[in-house]
């Protein structure tokens, strides 16, 4: 009866352990997910603003010349 006793301790304290490193693991697995989201995100904003910026840099581009032309021609 001992000999059962102390292997029903041995596999309740295994479950234990398998449960708390099956928890561990969905809680790492959510935070990488939500940290792949947030990249992926950012990386859409960072091109999202790359491209604002070259916009921004021709229109300057473009006006800077229609200034020019414009001074030149008075």
């Amino acid at each position: 009866m001992k000999k059962f006793t102390l292997n029903l301790d041995a596999a309740v304290v295994i479950l234990l352990l398998f449960l708390t490193a099956f928890g561990l693991n969905l809680y790492q697995y959510g935070k990488y997910q939500e940290l792949k989201d947030e990249n992926f995100r950012l990386q859409l904003q960072g091109l999202e603003d790359r491209m604002n910026l070259d916009s921004m840099e021709l229109a300057l581009k473009r006006l800077n010349k229609a200034l020019a032309a414009k001074e030149a021609a008075e």
